[in-house]
Formats: structure tokens, C-alpha cells, sequence
């Protein structure tokens, strides 16, 4: 069974996601701010936050999941009341039904408490999430030959995040509730 590695960077900690995390995954996830794209701004209750949270954790034997985000230095993330955010290495969902040629990639996602916007975190720990996808399993990574990713027209900060770390659109398309970009990063075209 694989597990999920813990993953360092210069100022954060991401932390493979465990159920407990579930409250606090859940007043992050229903902050209208965030739920905006990422759920397409529909609350997010107790139930749909777990649902969530357990199928990201039952896709850790393929290396795939969710992780928790807190500063480096925070001696535990969880516990340590310093949680910042989430990110995700995930199958192509709902996007899928938009692109089809997405079906059958990993996505990187990120959400960060609004009061986290604007330092470079999302960059910063997308940029961990994507190297440990597209590295060779020899050195330890998924291997994965690319990722595909998909954000909401209106969501700038997002699209440019993409567009930072290599991704390049492929496609647009109608969404659920706005129209969507498509991206593709290829392992050979990395930065």
C-alpha cells in the first residue's frame, strides 16, 4: 500500500490529510470565497466535506490525495491551529465531462483560508505537488508522464497560477456554472 509523503518546501509543511481533518477541511472549503470555484459555490456541510475527504484519502495506495497545508515551522499542522489550506493530487473530475481528453489524468488542486491570498503559497505548494507528480518514480515521485488542470474563466488568480508553473491551455469549454480553461503540463516540457 503507498502512502502519501509529507512534502517540504521553503516556508511550508504539506501534510498527508487524515480524517480528523475534517472540521477544519470543512470551514475552509464552505469560506464563500473559497467555495466560489471550488464548489461552485455551493455550501459545503458536514456531510459533503467528509464524502470529500474520504474519497481523497481512499486514493492514497495510488499516490494520489489530499494534503494539509501550515507553515514549515508549525511543529504539527493539525493541531497546531495553523492551517492554511489543502492541496490535491486527484483524478479528473467534472472537468472530464467537459474536455474528455482530461479523462484519465491527475489534476493538482489547491484551496487557501482567504486570509493566506496574496504570499505565494498556492504557487509555492502547487510547485511541490506538481514535481513530486511528474517525478521519476526511481527518485521517489508518481511519474506520472503529465497533469492536466481546469479553472473557471472568471478566476484569474488561478489561471495565472497555471500559467507560472508551465501549464498551457488546450481548450475552452461551457462548465457547470462558468466556462472553463483546460490545461495540460507535460513531464518533458517542465520549467
Amino acid at each position: 500500500m503507498t502512502s502519501l509523503p509529507a512534502l517540504r518546501t521553503e516556508r511550508l509543511a504539506l501534510r498527508p490529510a487524515r480524517a480528523d481533518d475534517a472540521p477544519r477541511l470543512r470551514a475552509l472549503w464552505d469560506a464563500p470565497p473559497v467555495r466560489r470555484y471550488l464548489f461552485d459555490d455551493e455550501p459545503v456541510d458536514e456531510a459533503r466535506a467528509g464524502a470529500v475527504l474520504s474519497d481523497c484519502l481512499a486514493l492514497a495506495p495510488r499516490g494520489l490525495g489530499l494534503w494539509t497545508l501550515a507553515p514549515r515551522d508549525a511543529a504539527e499542522p493539525s493541531a497546531s491551529g495553523a492551517l492554511l489550506g489543502c492541496a490535491a493530487l486527484l483524478p479528473v473530475g467534472t472537468a472530464a465531462e467537459y474536455h474528455p481528453p482530461s479523462a484519465g489524468l491527475v489534476e493538482p488542486l489547491i484551496s487557501l483560508d482567504p486570509a493566506s491570498w496574496g504570499r505565494g503559497y498556492a504557487a509555492e505548494a502547487l510547485a511541490a505537488l506538481v514535481g513530486h507528480a511528474l517525478r521519476p518514480r526511481a527518485e521517489g515521485g508518481l511519474g506520472l508522464p503529465c497533469l492536466a488542470a481546469a479553472a473557471d474563466v472568471p478566476n484569474e488568480a488561478s489561471l495565472r497560477l497555471l500559467g507560472r508553473l508551465g501549464f498551457r491551455q488546450v481548450a475552452e469549454t461551457p462548465g457547470p456554472k462558468y466556462r472553463l480553461r483546460h490545461f495540460l503540463l507535460e513531464a518533458g516540457n517542465r520549467e
